[in-house]
């Protein structure tokens, strides 16, 4: 398994989600201006020995889902909405494919941190973090 492969399978993931209006294995500004968005970066990776043959790698992925709070016609109320169908959509996407359709052995269960953020817009950040787990030969 390999960090690039994952990262593709993640942003692939992301992509077929119909909550999302984009999704860049970046971080970027929303170049299209469209919300909400999310980005994908590589966060960290942690290895520990787990027997005489294997090891266990975690790769940790952060993704961040951007929804713009302030849309004329739109307003909070409608942006909670809309954070809250992504939350379940994540949830969906992750939870019914525990391997990434076998490109790893498996995937913790995902979790969220929602919190407002100051950003050029007023803006709802959803953070989520992807732990892909890998058991590798050591022999």
């Amino acid at each position: 398994m390999s960090v690039q492969n994952l990262r593709t399978k993640i942003l692939q993931k992301l992509n077929q989600m119909s909550t999302l209006k984009a999704a860049y294995d970046w971080e970027t500004s929303n170049p299209n201006g469209n919300y909400p968005f999310a980005t994908l970066t590589l966060d960290k990776g942690t290895s520990e020995f787990r027997s005489n043959y294997h090891n266990l790698r975690t790769h940790t992925f952060r993704v961040r889902i951007y929804q713009e709070r302030s849309k004329i016609g739109q307003g909070p109320e409608t942006a909670e909405d809309i954070v809250n169908n992504i939350i379940d959509e994540v949830y969906t996407a992750f939870d019914m494919d525990t391997t990434l359709s076998g490109t790893c052995k498996y995937v913790m269960p995902v979790g969220y941190d929602a919190s407002y953020l100051d950003r050029e817009h007023d803006c709802r950040l959803l953070q989520i973090n992807i732990d892909a787990i890998e058991l590798t030969s050591s022999r």
